[in-house]
């Protein structure tokens, strides 16, 4: 028995000729797919892709990476993370282990080069260690007082982490613009999806900025700019900008907008329709 939960409903309504079209219908999207697919194959499409710590470039059969996370924001990352990696260890291991490895931890993070903001981390962590080394215990008011001292510090790493991502996108898409004689309008922005909404928001902003700075994309820049939740490949992002070029064409041909069709029409006809249908309380 097939595992696929998901009924095709390509030759519906079954026994009448509307079926038969409708699936007629559906070879014939599928083969105009194909041509957006096959252009996208032969060059004549660049996509910019935003995977992991890289910018991804395929244009064609040629794959250029371009790194965007370089030393800084994994340092600024780690420093965050340390922060939390301190809470865990002293909340959920025996303290005559925790306390010794987390003093360990300090003396190799004060003695290691690292940005500047490092020394504001270890003296919070420092300041936890000795009040728990000298109480025995860890309390729910010395971890709130914790975390109210890290709130600024958490605010200066988000925004020096968020800098050094911007900085490296622009220069990198520089870079790209300089190397590759592509239209805006030629051009497609993908960011894959992450486990966390923070890792795709910057990247979607910083691709819409760039979109809005050209000359020659006269159409929204949500229409060149997509995230993709669960893509892990180039050949994910090649089958969703054809899909988007494909019903870009319908949508501008039928709708008199190319992004006609990436907007949820039944649920904009919905609002109206509920309105009316819905049945009124009996009074």
């Amino acid at each position: 028995m097939s595992s696929n939960i998901i009924d095709d409903t390509t030759a519906e309504p079954a026994g009448s000729p509307l079926g038969s079209i409708n699936q007629y219908f559906h070879q014939l999207y599928a083969d105009r797919k194909q041509h957006f697919r096959n252009k996208i194959k032969q060059g004549k499409v660049l996509l910019v892709i935003r995977m992991d710590s890289r910018l991804v470039i395929s244009c064609g059969g040629e794959i250029q990476k371009y790194l965007v996370n370089g030393k800084t924001y994994h340092q600024l990352k780690a420093l965050a993370h340390s922060t939390l990696a301190a809470y865990y260890s002293l909340l959920h291991s025996p303290l005559a282990e925790a306390v010794p490895r987390l003093k360990n931890w300090l003396q190799q993070m004060q003695s290691a080069p690292g940005p500047a903001i490092a020394s504001e981390v270890t003296e919070i962590i420092g300041k936890l260690l000795q009040q728990v080394a000298h109480q025995h215990t860890l309390g729910h008011l010395q971890i709130l007082e914790y975390a109210r001292q890290l709130e600024p510090v958490f605010s200066q790493l988000l925004l020096q982490s968020a800098e050094d991502e911007v900085t490296q996108l622009h220069h990198q898409l520089s870079r790209i613009t300089e190397k590759y004689a592509f239209a805006t309008s030629d051009t497609f922005f993908i960011v894959m999806g992450g486990p966390q909404a923070r890792s795709r928001e910057l990247a979607k902003l910083v691709f819409t900025k760039w979109c809005n700075d050209t000359d020659d994309l006269l159409v929204d820049p949500q229409h060149h700019v997509r995230y993709l939740e669960g893509a892990t490949s180039i050949e994910d992002a090649e089958d969703i900008i054809a899909t988007m070029m494909t019903d870009g064409e319908l949508a501008q041909t039928f709708l008199g907008q190319i992004e006609g069709l990436e907007q949820d029409i039944l649920g904009k006809a919905a609002e109206e329709v509920i309105e009316r249908c819905w049945p009124k309380p009996q009074s």
